[in-house]
């Protein structure tokens, strides 16, 4: 990158990229590096449907946690 672009450093793109763009370059790594993909599963793996249960599951144990510091606290 940096022979392309020479502002392009490791640390600048560093602090100017997101965690998750951290990560998936770090992944992407591990993987070229390694040959294999590593077996971690991400969201980009998953499909529509197993996405729509996560977010459901997730919304209900929100919901959940809502009700139970409005018994705690009252309802705000």
């Amino acid at each position: 990158m940096a022979l392309m672009y020479p502002w392009a450093t490791k640390e600048y793109l560093l602090w100017k990229m997101t965690i998750g763009q951290v990560i998936y370059y770090h992944n992407i790594g591990i993987e070229v590096r390694n040959g294999v993909k590593p077996k971690t599963r991400g969201f980009n793996d998953m499909s529509v449907d197993e996405l729509k249960k996560i977010r459901d599951d997730y919304k209900k144990q929100m919901e959940e946690e809502r009700k139970e510091l409005a018994k705690k606290y009252g309802d705000i």
